[in-house]
C-alpha cells in the first residue's frame, strides 16, 4: 500500500457503507476493512466520531452490520482527533459549507458531514494536506453535497473506489457485478 506521509485521509459515512455495497464477497470486505484498519493506525485515516453515531442510526433492527461494526472497533485510531467544535463553527459560518446539514431533519442525531469538514480543518491546522472521502455527490435543494462544500472549504474529495486505486488496494475481484464501484 503506497500512502503519503503527509496526506490524512478523512473518510464519511457514505464511503465506509460503500464498502459493502460494491465489495462483492464478505471475505473481501474484510480485507478492505482491515486496510482501512492499517491507514487508522498509521494516523493516515480518520473520521468524526459523529460517522459511528450516523451509522448506528442506519442500523434498523438485527445486529450491526460490517460498516458499523469496523467503525466501532477502530474507532479509538480513526477518531483519535475527537470532535473538532472550534472548526465545526467555522464549518458552520462558511456560507457553503454549512448547507451540508438536512435543514428538514427531525429526528437522529447531527449529520456527520459537516463534522467531517471539520476533521478535515482539523487536520489542515495540524499542517498535514487532508483529502476527503466521500460517495456524495449529489443531494436535494438546498442541501450541499459533501464533495462540493469539500472543494468550497479547498479540500480535494475522492470517492471509496479511486481511493482504494489510489492507495494501491483496489483488486478488480472485489467488485460486485451487480453494482459496480460508484
Amino acid at each position: 500500500m503506497s500512502v503519503s506521509n503527509d496526506t490524512i485521509w478523512v473518510i464519511d459515512t457514505s464511503s465506509i457503507i460503500a464498502v459493502k455495497e460494491f465489495i462483492q464477497t464478505k471475505n473481501y470486505q474484510v480485507e478492505v476493512f482491515g486496510e482501512l484498519s492499517s491507514l487508522c493506525e498509521r494516523k493516515c485515516l480518520v473520521y468524526p466520531p459523529e460517522v459511528v453515531t450516523e451509522l448506528e442510526e442506519g442500523i434498523k433492527e438485527g445486529s450491526p452490520d460490517r460498516p458499523l461494526l469496523w467503525a466501532r472497533q477502530i474507532k479509538e485510531k480513526g477518531c483519535r482527533l475527537g470532535r473538532c467544535y472550534v472548526h465545526l463553527k467555522s464549518v458552520m459560518n462558511h456560507a457553503v459549507a454549512q448547507l451540508t446539514s438536512d435543514p428538514n431533519k427531525t429526528h437522529g442525531k447531527d449529520d456527520a458531514d459537516p463534522h467531517v469538514l471539520a476533521t478535515a480543518l482539523e487536520v489542515a491546522a495540524t499542517g498535514s494536506r487532508a483529502v476527503i472521502i466521500t460517495q456524495e455527490s449529489k443531494k436535494p435543494y438546498p442541501i450541499i453535497p459533501l464533495n462540493v462544500a469539500a472543494g468550497a472549504l479547498g479540500f480535494p474529495s475522492i470517492n471509496l473506489y479511486a481511493f482504494l486505486i489510489e492507495i494501491e488496494v483496489w483488486k478488480e475481484k472485489y467488485m460486485n457485478p451487480n453494482t459496480g464501484p460508484q
